[in-house]
């Protein structure tokens, strides 16, 4: 009897031992897919922060090059707006010179005397004034200082239609055609509509730079 009794103490005790040990493995394995779980999530979480951090990189860079656009782009449309100005103003004026020369024939004589005077003023003698098609009889007409003519032979050509004159002696030529004066102050006037323009485009491109 009692070697049936220890007998069963001992599957017993097997029996135990062995579920302990299958409960151990279970631990064991749990642990491990935990383990592995949290492995897997932390390599998942670094590649979606490297691909974060990789689109943010190429956003910026992708913005830093539309803002490196719209300030070429602006630049070159005030660049081309600066030479479309100064071309139109030019053209401008050249027809306000015709029509003024043209139909207002009395103020431009005015006009015309002076600048013989001054261009006479200022060369030597003997002289030729030459002055545009039709404009040497209002000149005669017209012109004031009669001193400032002698020796000087007032001769008709075409020079370049805006209106004026021009000396020319032996050892030089002087112009004083309206075209020519306006090609002395051009760089005056380019000068301010750059500075104009230059503040314009820095404040755009202050705005640019806060996209």
């Amino acid at each position: 009897m009692t070697g049936g009794k220890d007998l069963e103490s001992f599957k017993e005790a097997l029996a135990r031992e062995h579920l302990e040990k299958v409960r151990l493995l279970e631990r064991n394995r749990d642990d491990e897919i935990a383990d592995l779980i949290a492995a897997r999530r932390l390599s998942v979480q670094k590649k979606v922060s490297a691909l974060r951090k990789e689109q943010e990189e190429r956003f910026r860079f992708l913005a830093a090059e539309k803002r490196k656009s719209a300030s070429a782009s602006a630049g070159a449309f005030f660049l081309g707006e600066f030479s479309n100005l100064g071309t139109s103003f030019g053209e401008e004026l050249r027809k306000m010179a015709e029509t003024f020369r043209s139909f207002d024939r009395e103020g431009y004589g005015r006009i015309l005397a002076r600048l013989a005077e001054e261009v006479l003023g200022a060369c030597g003698r003997p002289a030729v004034l030459l002055v545009e098609k039709g404009d040497a009889e209002l000149l005669r007409e017209t012109a004031e200082n009669r001193s400032l003519f002698e020796g000087v032979e007032i001769r008709e050509a075409n020079l370049n239609g805006w209106g004026g004159c021009r000396a020319e002696t032996e050892n030089e030529i002087l112009d004083n055609t309206l075209l020519t004066r306006w090609g002395r102050m051009s760089s005056r006037f380019s000068l301010r509509l750059s500075r104009l323009m230059h503040d314009s485009f820095t404040e755009i491109h202050r705005r640019i730079s806060q996209l």
